[in-house]
C-alpha cells in the first residue's frame, strides 16, 4: 500500500500556526440549513483576481495554483464534452483546494459529485476528492462561531480527514486504506473508466463509521469539502462538477 502521510502532515501543521494580519473584512460564512448544500457548480469562478467567497487553497500560493501560460495550471476552469468543470492536474507539491461547510453529518450524510478522470500509473491517483470533519473525536474541544470565520486563509478545524479517489482497478472499489492520519475511499477505478464522465455518490456517514468505529457520529460535523492533490511525478487530472450536500 502506497502511503502519503505528507498532504494530512502539511495541513496540520499550517492549521497549528497563527494567521497572519489581514486587511480583509471578517465575516461568517453563510451557507443555509435547507436540505441541499451547493459546494461547486458552474457559477463558481476561480479568478487571479480572488478566491471565491468560502473556499481557501492551502499548500501553494494561489496565484501559483492557476498557473501561466508557461505550464498546465494546477487549478483551471475547463468545458469537457459540454460540461462546465473545475480541473484540478496535480503537482509538484501537495495543495488543496476547499470550501468552508458547517454541516451536521447525520442530517447531510449524501455527497455527490460529477468527475472525469484522466489516466494515471501508479495505485492511486493522485488527485482525489477530501473531506474535513469536527467533532467525533471524544478528545476534541467543543468549537464556537469563530471557527467558522472565511478570512480566505485558512482551513476550518478538523480532526478527521477523508480522501475519495480512482485507483487502478476497477474491481477495487468500495476499498478502504489506512494512510496515517488520512483514511482514502475507492469509489471508482480501471484505466476502461478513465476519460467519461460519471455521476457519483456516497453516504458520508456510513464511510466515516467504517473508518473510525470509535467516534461519536452524532457529534461529527463536515467542516469543509474539497479537492486536493499529493505531489507525484507521474502526472494526473481530474475535472470535478456539481459537487453538492444533501440529506
Amino acid at each position: 500500500m502506497i502511503r502519503s502521510p505528507r498532504l494530512i502532515i502539511l495541513l496540520l501543521s499550517l492549521f497549528l500556526l497563527e494567521g497572519c494580519v489581514t486587511q480583509k473584512k471578517e465575516q461568517f460564512l453563510k451557507i443555509g440549513t435547507g436540505s441541499r448544500i451547493d459546494i461547486l457548480g458552474p457559477r463558481i469562478q476561480f479568478t487571479p483576481a480572488e478566491l471565491p467567497a468560502g473556499w481557501v487553497v492551502e499548500g501553494m500560493d494561489y496565484p501559483k495554483v492557476l498557473g501561466s501560460q508557461n505550464r498546465i495550471a494546477n487549478l483551471q476552469h475547463v468545458n469537457v464534452n459540454g460540461i462546465y468543470a473545475t480541473h484540478i492536474q496535480n503537482s509538484t507539491k501537495d495543495f488543496i483546494v476547499a470550501r468552508y461547510t458547517k454541516a451536521n453529518l447525520l442530517v447531510t450524510p449524501y455527497l455527490s459529485w460529477m468527475w472525469n478522470v484522466s489516466e494515471h500509473k501508479g495505485q492511486h491517483h493522485p488527485v482525489r476528492l477530501l473531506v474535513g470533519f469536527y467533532g467525533g473525536v471524544p478528545q476534541s474541544p467543543p468549537l464556537n462561531n469563530n471557527a467558522f470565520i472565511w478570512r480566505g486563509e485558512k482551513l476550518p478545524p478538523f480532526d478527521r480527514l477523508l480522501a475519495i479517489g480512482f485507483d487502478d482497478m476497477a474491481l477495487k472499489r468500495g476499498n478502504l486504506y489506512n494512510m496515517g492520519q488520512v483514511k482514502y475511499y475507492v469509489q471508482r477505478g480501471g484505466i476502461e473508466q478513465t476519460h467519461m464522465w460519471y455521476r457519483e455518490a456516497v453516504d458520508l456517514s456510513l464511510i466515516y463509521q467504517r473508518a473510525w468505529p470509535q467516534d461519536q457520529l452524532s457529534n461529527t460535523m463536515i467542516t469543509f469539502v474539497g479537492m486536493g492533490s499529493i505531489s507525484s511525478a507521474q502526472g494526473g487530472g481530474i475535472s470535478f462538477a456539481n459537487i453538492r450536500l444533501a440529506r
